[in-house]
This record gives C-alpha cells, sequence and structure tokens, in this order.
C-alpha cells in the first residue's frame, strides 16, 4: 500500500479488482451524527432479506415516508439520498444483526414507528466502484471485506455499524468502520 494511503484523510487511492472492476478507497474521519428510519432482522448470512425488506420498503411508500425527516445533503455527514445501516457493533463476524432504512437527520428521539440511531464518530474506509447501484455496492463490500482488510497490516474493523451510502445519481459507496491495529 502506497505510505500516504496510510494516513486517515488521504483522498484516494485506486485498486483493481476481478475483472478489470476499478475500486476506490478513501479513508475519512467523520463526527457523530443521527439517522432515521425503519429496521428488520437479517437472521445470519441470507441476503434475500436485504433486498427484500428494501422492495417491501418501496412498495408500501416507507422510503417516500423516511425521506420527509432527511437532513439537507450539503450539511450531512454522508452527502447522501438514502442509507442501509448493519448494526453490527458487537462483532463484525456475527451476521445476525438489525439493518435500517434511514437517512441521515437532525431528529433526536424517535417518530412514531420511525427510530432514531446514533452513528458514533469513527474513521471510515469508504469504498466505491465505477458502476451503480447494487451491483456496485456488491463489488466495493467483496472488495472491502476479501482484499482491503486482510492485505492491511495497518487497520481493521472497528466494532461499529457498516453503511450503504446512496445517492441521486444511483452511484452507491459502501463505508466500513475502522481502527488503527495495535501491532
Amino acid at each position: 500500500m502506497p505510505m500516504l494511503a496510510r494516513d486517515i484523510g488521504v483522498s484516494s487511492l485506486f485498486r483493481k479488482w476481478k475483472e478489470n472492476k476499478m475500486v476506490t478507497v478513501r479513508l475519512e474521519s467523520k463526527e457523530a451524527f443521527n439517522i432515521i428510519g425503519i429496521k428488520t432482522w437479517i437472521p445470519g448470512t441470507d441476503n434475500e432479506v436485504f433486498g427484500e425488506f428494501w422492495e417491501k420498503s418501496y412498495k408500501h411508500g416507507e422510503v417516500e415516508r423516511i425521506m420527509k425527516f432527511s437532513k439537507n445533503k450539503e450539511n450531512s455527514c454522508t452527502k447522501s439520498t438514502i442509507l442501509g445501516l448493519s448494526c453490527t457493533e458487537k462483532d463484525p463476524n456475527i451476521r445476525s444483526f438489525y439493518f435500517y432504512i434511514a437517512v441521515e437527520t437532525d431528529e433526536v428521539s424517535n417518530q412514531g414507528k420511525y427510530e432514531v440511531y446514533k452513528v458514533k464518530p469513527y474513521e471510515w474506509a469508504i469504498f466505491s466502484s465505477d458502476g451503480t447501484g447494487v451491483d456496485s455496492l456488491l463489488e466495493s463490500e467483496m472488495y472491502a471485506w476479501k482484499e482491503w482488510l486482510p492485505n492491511n497490516n495497518l487497520y481493521e474493523h472497528d466494532n461499529g455499524p457498516e453503511m450503504e451510502v446512496y445517492f441521486d445519481n444511483n452511484k452507491v459507496e459502501y463505508w466500513l468502520p475502522i481502527r488503527r491495529k495495535n501491532n
């Protein structure tokens, strides 16, 4: 890994992964922020639950209602339209957790069935692919877990939430909380 890429705040480093897909990784420090949304339980490695939850939430108008709580994107930490947040704080190797469809918000308390979740300050490894949508998210997430984390001797997963960060142009980023390893 290039020397500059070892420090938080370095804007970007590029790595190729399979099939000549380019994944960009940048390291950023972010302050705490609140999200508000709806959640479901993800029971283990059944990845179909994610898609079903998103589909049901769009179909029943939940995503549109959640968007009404959205903080101004320009003043937000993620600059996103909508988020998917996996509550993996206790142990990222345990793949049963709550998953939120949410937006950044200024709300500090639950609003009816919509729950507020406080994301603590973290250092983030932010992964993005040159594609769009779910395929781009999966490329970025697989690169993070199969290439970047195992081959990186400076950082490890910090026990915090993992995020899917979606933008207006159908671009998506995968945010992974990190901390320096105790070598």
